[in-house]
């Protein structure tokens, strides 16, 4: 059996590093660093699941990347795990909801390697593929 892909989409180098040496004992991991080098991963193979900071080279390019994903027949199945340090960098909490960005679960930054690995698990249980 092989093991499912994640594409783990950050700019912040140190988390990739940290997160990916976590990840990949369980995963297949790919990583991209902006919404652009993600399209072009997934355009290339498609992950099982996306990991999709929300601010990387503008505020908002998580929220667009994820939006452009579910918007395509074609990607709209990924799952996808928004992950943010939003509410230590602003003083007041966004209500995230599927009427503002499409996604299937949302993290908070700090996020501990045993609750990212919980939810991938559970994202990837409830995949049939």
């Amino acid at each position: 059996m092989s093991k499912k892909t994640v594409l783990l989409v950050d700019d912040d180098e140190v988390f990739v590093e940290a997160t990916t040496a976590i990840l990949e004992s369980v995963y297949e991991v790919r990583t991209a660093s902006n919404g652009q080098e993600a399209h072009e991963a997934i355009a290339r193979e498609r992950p099982d699941v996306v990991v999709l900071d929300v601010m990387m080279d503008h505020l908002s390019e998580g929220f667009d990347v994820a939006r452009k994903l579910k918007g395509d027949v074609a990607t709209r199945h990924i799952p996808v795990v928004m992950l943010t340090g939003v509410d230590q960098v602003y003083d007041y909490r966004m209500e995230m909801d599927e009427s503002f960005f499409p996604h299937d679960r949302f993290l908070e930054k700090p996020v501990t390697p045993e609750k990212l690995l919980q939810v991938l698990k559970e994202i990837c249980a409830g995949d049939d593929s």
